[in-house]
């Protein structure tokens, strides 16, 4: 039997999600890279992608997961999914018997991401 996998964000990924949402609907432009645009569409493939396959992102090592992140988002198991424009949307699995739930962390550009994980540029 396969498992019924949902998809869910944490509830501050998610107002930045229709906050996201509400800037397309309103034609709002940005001026970095991506668009508004770009990166809905881009985070809408991911969320797809992981409804047909909860493990379609990179497990982050947890060598670069520092306490105070692994505090800051309840798990030591976070995965990583590239968007366009280098953002990063990170996710976290969490299952029972009946169902897999890919539960949305949070989606943040290359440099916060970088800081909290602690890449340095070359």
């Amino acid at each position: 039997m396969k498992k019924e996998v949902l998809v869910q964000f944490d509830s501050e990924s998610y107002e930045e999600y229709k906050e996201l949402q509400d800037a397309v609907s309103r034609n709002l432009k940005n001026s970095g890279n991506p668009t508004y645009e770009q990166l809905l569409t881009s985070i809408n493939s991911a969320l797809r992608n992981l409804k047909a396959n909860p493990f379609y992102g990179d497990l982050i090592p947890k060598k670069n997961i520092s306490k105070g992140v692994s505090d800051r988002y309840g798990t030591d198991k976070i995965f990583r999914v590239e968007l366009v424009g280098y953002w990063r949307l990170l996710y976290t699995i969490v299952g029972d018997e009946a169902k897999i739930i890919a539960f949305i962390l949070e989606y943040m550009d290359h440099e916060k991401y970088d800081k909290i994980f602690g890449y340095r540029k070359r």
